[in-house]
């Protein structure tokens, strides 16, 4: 058996809430994502829970009036249970529990308090049971700025306390609520200095501040405080504020602050080696020697991120240049090299690329993807430098954008590609200067895995003869821009074709609908700009996901039978003035469905906002069916606590 306060330096971690955490004052609170319950630790066993109550109950925060209800029969049924409680946040008024909570902690020595209050919320509890407290620190946050509150339980809040501000004998440590981008204001210069004129019948020796872009006229207003000693700028300043602090004498004697960090990135102390002449695997082959240095070059210039192409290029503390690895000597400049040309970024740096694979033509083997951004292709410069490097590029894999910046080439660089890496290039996402394309051209990239080409027509000798059959039969995703292009691409057999993108609306077109009729079968995957009224799943029965561009696309998705193959479906939003009811019962055509998306969707983070959201039932509801609701962020709604006319609502 380990004693209790082993056992306590245990589970410290996993229950205390950090000092950081509990005094955050940002417009979405912290606690807002969803995170198991700790109180689960205290089930583990009987030593764990005599242990690790005064733990969890020591920063108690409240969100919700379910909560507040049950810490309340906590109290009632376990009144010392209110002696642990050191720190309390309260984000929002929570009725008359409030009373009984505050009645109950008489410790309580840190109180956070949000002025986020609407006239749907009770605050008689908290006006009744703050006056039973007396706190060492308060921190006050309001984040209605460009619209505030105004309402009879706010009124009431504020009334209560000023009152209690002036009357707490402990208080000595104030955040200020009236600080940030819109400090300077008018109605906010004047509630701050309505604000000091209180403080200053206090004994508040501190006053905080989350965050300043400048330095308040109102600011003077706090000098009034006969106790005061510190004004504590709790986030960094840079040295405009800090200029603005050091010529104002008594604010330069009461502020305290941090300058913004500039990091600088500060190479590493190595020891010198004990024997200068020491040459590593000195007596190895030269064969195992360059197969273990090109293993640690690999990782030393980051090798595998850099074909991501999101990862960024730009020299960090984390991922400084790789430029010095080949500098070390020649040796290491002949490994590394190739590493360094695997994965290619090309922006306003064409001409100078082109420039060395014409000096060492062998180089450009090396280059295997190459990420785009925004290439200024109307200056002729430009456009010869990128028909250069695809000429020294034979063993290129993929061609595409770092984002969703469209990469410009003409039709003669087109060609070269095709001659020079249709044999391995395998995903190819360009745009062409509205150039004409014939299939014959396509036929030469026989790898071809994922194809997004966009800005071209094709050759009219191709809509008036039978497409080859053996055309753009690797490829398994396939987006197409032009709309053009569609009526022939139904009529090639595409067999490896996986993914389809039609990401554009076009009015009803039967191009579009016999695309899908002959490739309905084979796919997997499929996104639509619009359906026009199309049931698209009556021809696609093995697909398992699909996205919807058009947000009322979800209502016309309903297939005729059930579609046993669908896992997911992803659209911009639920449908305006949509019934969850409907749309349940619409997703029960989908017996499989796991995930449903809405791009657009941005989960509630505080009761009012929960209350008033159409997505939170609808993603409660769907739970229970095991379907997961996901927002723009790909998080999942997680459902939480609630009273029991709530719960009784949602059964």
């Amino acid at each position: 058996m380990l004693p209790d306060e082993i056992i306590s330096e245990i589970l410290s971690p996993a229950l205390k809430v950090s000092e950081e955490l509990f005094s955050d004052t940002s417009d979405v609170s912290p606690f807002s994502n969803y995170k198991p319950s700790t109180s689960d630790y205290l089930l583990v066993c009987k030593d764990w829970l005599r242990v690790a109550t005064p733990l969890l109950y020591n920063v108690v925060v409240i969100r919700s009036k379910a909560q507040a209800n049950a810490l309340q029969q906590v109290l009632k049924t376990n009144p010392e249970f209110g002696r642990f409680i050191k720190m309390l946040r309260v984000e929002g008024g929570f009725g008359t529990a409030m009373h009984t909570i505050l009645k109950s902690s008489p410790n309580i020595t840190d109180l956070f308090i949000t002025l986020s209050i609407y006239s749907s919320d009770n605050t008689g509890g908290l006006c009744k049971g703050l006056p039973l407290i007396n706190p060492h620190r308060i921190i006050l946050v309001d984040p209605n700025v460009l619209k505030p509150l105004k309402n009879k339980q706010l009124d009431a809040l504020k009334k209560a306390l000023f009152t209690c501000i002036r009357s707490w004998s402990n208080l000595r440590i104030f955040g200020y609520p009236h600080a940030g981008r819109y400090s300077q204001l008018s109605p906010w210069a004047v509630k701050a200095t309505e604000l000091s004129q209180l403080l200053a019948q206090t004994q508040v020796h501190t006053v905080t501040f989350d965050s300043l872009d400048s330095i308040p006229h109102w600011i003077a207003t706090l000098y009034t405080i006969p106790s005061l000693e510190v004004l504590q700028f709790q986030r960094p300043l840079d040295e405009h504020l800090i200029s603005k602090i050091e010529s104002d004498p008594r604010l330069r004697k009461l502020a305290k602050y941090t300058r913004i960090h500039k990091p600088t990135h500060i190479e590493p102390d190595i020891a010198p080696s004990l024997n200068p002449f020491f040459v590593p695997m000195q007596f190895a082959s030269e064969e195992t020697r360059e197969t273990i240095w090109r293993r640690v070059l690999f990782f030393a210039m980051y090798t595998e991120e850099m074909r991501s192409p999101t990862f960024s290029c730009h020299p960090s503390d984390l991922y400084p240049s790789r430029i010095p690895i080949l500098c070390v000597s020649k040796y290491f400049h002949r490994l590394a090299l190739p590493y360094l040309l695997e994965s290619v970024r090309l922006s306003f740096n064409v001409p100078g690329l082109a420039q060395l694979l014409e000096k060492a033509p062998h180089l450009g083997s090396s280059i295997r993807r190459i990420f785009t951004a925004a290439v200024p292709t109307a200056y002729s410069i430009h456009r010869q430098a990128i028909l250069e490097v695809f000429r020294h590029t034979p063993r290129l894999e993929v061609l595409a954008p770092i984002a969703e910046v469209p990469f410009h080439i003409t039709m003669s660089a087109f060609e070269e590609l095709g001659k020079i890496a249709g044999d391995s290039l395998q995903e190819l996402r360009v745009f062409l200067s509205n150039a004409e394309v014939s299939l014959s051209s396509l036929q030469r990239f026989t790898s071809l895995r994922a194809l997004d080409l966009g800005g071209y027509r094709l050759s009219g000798e191709d809509h008036r003869g039978k497409p080859p059959s053996n055309v753009l039969m690797t490829v398994q995703e396939l987006r197409i821009r032009e709309r053009s292009v569609v009526e022939l691409l139904a009529n090639i057999r595409l067999g490896s074709l996986r993914t389809l993108v039609l990401p554009w609306t076009p009015k009803p077109m039967p191009a579009v609908e016999d695309l899908i009729k002959m490739h309905g079968e084979k796919l997997h995957h499929l996104t639509l700009g619009s359906l026009h009224g199309f049931r698209v799943l009556e021809f696609c029965p093995n697909l398992t996901d699909i996205k919807l561009l058009d947000r009322e696309d979800l209502e016309k998705l309903i297939p005729d039978n059930q579609h046993r193959a669908l896992v997911k479906i992803s659209s911009a939003g639920l449908p305006k003035n949509a019934d969850p009811e409907e749309v349940e019962a619409m997703l029960d055509m989908y017996p499989n469905l796991r995930e449903i998306e809405f791009r657009y969707l941005k989960w509630p983070t505080t009761e009012h906002e929960i209350s008033k959201s159409s997505a939170v039932p609808l993603a409660e509801s769907l739970l229970l069916k095991n379907i997961k609701v996901l927002d723009s962020e790909g998080r999942q709604w997680t459902p939480r606590l609630k009273t029991g006319k709530q719960s009784r609502k949602v059964s």
